[in-house]
């Protein structure tokens, strides 16, 4: 038989068991390392933070400011077709060299005139197989934007533009030279008309109103345009074409919360 070795003991008789007590050591340091880091770990994750709502008074202000225009802004050109897109260009070319001469005479700046569209289209008739439709002939049109400050003498200037060859008329907007200045005013106007509503609030609520913690703005202006359109073949009216600006109407609104006191 193979005889086990005898542990050691001590002379008081008390067994040696260094490695197992060292084993069992380790394994409690590290169990308790596993129970100190997992709470750390857990607090490192963030936390959401709802959003807090908006406290205090809470108003809309409007400011609205009319004026006379003084700029008129027309975009008009000339439409050709033809067979041929050389005599359609040329056609259109000549028209709008002549537009372009009147509205000169008529005291329309040179800077006061500038191209904003040229387009060359195919047209194609579709009344036979629609798989190989047939070449008609070329649409061209060459559009221009003029600015005058004649407002008065907006009618007249038309119908010189049309008499001259102009075949189409896009449309007319009017604007003021000081829009900067209608938007302050504008704007001075919607926070009065916010403090005002904000001021009766707290005053019909029973508290005082603080400073403004927040202040949102949205402005908008300006008239619809007055849009026309002249037939390619129209001779020149007899009659003076009616033009009627209106009136600017520049809007402001702002959004503005008070804190309460």
């Amino acid at each position: 038989m193979v005889s086990r070795p005898r542990p050691r003991t001590l002379s008081d008789g008390v067994l040696i068991v260094i490695p197992r007590l060292f084993t069992a050591l380790g394994l409690a340091v590290v169990f308790a390392a596993l129970i100190a880091i997992a709470p750390t770990g857990l607090a490192q994750q963030p936390v959401p933070v709802q959003p807090q709502p908006s406290t205090g008074i809470s108003v809309v202000g409007e400011g609205i400011v009319q004026a006379q225009p003084n700029i008129a802004r027309i975009t008009l050109g000339a439409d050709v077709f033809d067979q041929s897109l050389a005599n359609a260009q040329a056609e259109a070319a000549r028209r709008m060299d002549a537009v372009v001469a009147k509205l000169k005479a008529d005291g329309i700046a040179d800077t006061d005139i500038r191209t904003v569209s040229f387009n060359v289209t195919p047209q194609y008739d579709q009344r036979g197989d629609p798989n190989q439709p047939v070449l008609r002939g070329y649409q061209v049109q060459n559009m221009i934007e003029v600015r005058s400050t004649n407002v008065a003498g907006l009618g007249p200037l038309l119908d010189d533009a049309v008499a001259a060859g102009a075949t189409r008329i896009f449309g007319i907007s009017f604007e003021a030279d000081n829009m900067e200045a209608l938007k302050n005013q504008a704007r001075d106007q919607a926070m009065q008309n916010a403090t005002n509503k904000a001021q009766q609030l707290a005053r019909d609520a029973g508290v005082s109103l603080g400073r403004p913690t927040s202040i949102d703005e949205a402005d908008t202006g300006g008239v619809t345009p007055v849009r026309l359109s002249v037939a390619p073949q129209a001779a020149a009216p007899a009659a003076t074409t009616p033009i009627q600006p209106g009136e600017l109407r520049v809007t402001t609104t702002v959004r503005v919360i008070w804190s309460i006191q």
